[in-house]
């Protein structure tokens, strides 16, 4: 037996289905990842079609039937469509990002509403304030991690226990973790950073507003983040979205 249910929703991803219909994919607040049917969405009637477009933040109602794979759309509303996103490349880019890891890496019907609320905030600021968008995507990345259970906030030399104030150069390897020049040299690095990348990395750690940053570093912390994901999670290939938006 199916029950109607309301929740708010972003869209992930839509596709064209039969001949007539679209199937979308949803980072619900109430009910996780959920992929859903709109029966006649390609049609330009259709209001719902026109609202549940991808990145849309939406309230929607669904028939909720527990063990279908598809829940069938009712109802649509428009929260916002983040108009300031989607005419800017730079932001598109990483605004696709965030709903690309939500997508890839997210477990159907597993309900997080700090994940889903953080996302929201994200594309909210990406659309409104003047931060820099690919500073925002690194933060977000941040979060993100943490809420997958994979925390970076381990910052002394995993080995030795010796903090990196005086290190120039800091090794990363996937088993270990972190670790001091002396202890690093005989170990298998997986990464390594500058002085300057790992204290931009703790800089953002601690949620501070003020960080010193440059463009290529923040590059440098996304790739770190991708190899760290692709070690965890062999499925992840890496974001397609920055590269090729």
């Amino acid at each position: 037996m199916s029950n109607l249910q309301k929740t708010r929703a972003i869209v992930l991803s839509k596709l064209n289905f039969g001949d007539t219909s679209k199937i979308v994919t949803l980072y619900t607040e109430d009910y996780g990842k959920e992929t859903c049917i709109i029966k006649g969405g390609r049609s330009a009637k259709s209001k719902i079609g026109g609202i549940v477009d991808v990145m849309n933040h939406i309230e929607v109602v669904f028939y909720k039937k527990e063990n279908r794979e598809m829940q069938l759309i009712s109802q649509s509303d428009l929260i916002s469509h983040y108009p300031h996103i989607k005419e800017n490349l730079e932001s598109l880019k990483y605004a696709a990002s965030v709903l690309e890891l939500l997508y890839t890496l997210t477990i159907a019907n597993e309900v997080n509403k700090k994940l889903y609320k953080g996302s929201v905030k994200i594309l909210d600021m990406m659309n409104d304030s003047s931060d820099n968008p690919q500073l925002l995507f690194v933060k977000y990345f941040m979060f993100f991690l943490d809420e997958l259970g994979y925390s970076l906030k381990e910052y002394n030399c995993k080995k030795c226990s010796k903090d990196f104030s005086e290190s120039e150069v800091i090794y990363y390897n996937h088993e270990r973790g972190f670790l001091c020049p002396d202890c690093g040299k005989n170990e298998i690095v997986n990464y390594e950073f500058s002085k300057e990348l790992f204290n931009l990395l703790i800089c953002l750690s601690a949620k501070q507003n003020q960080c010193t940053y440059s463009f290529e570093n923040l590059k440098k912390l996304i790739q770190f983040f991708e190899k760290f994901l692709k070690y965890h999670v062999p499925e992840f290939k890496g974001l397609k979205s920055i590269y090729t938006l």
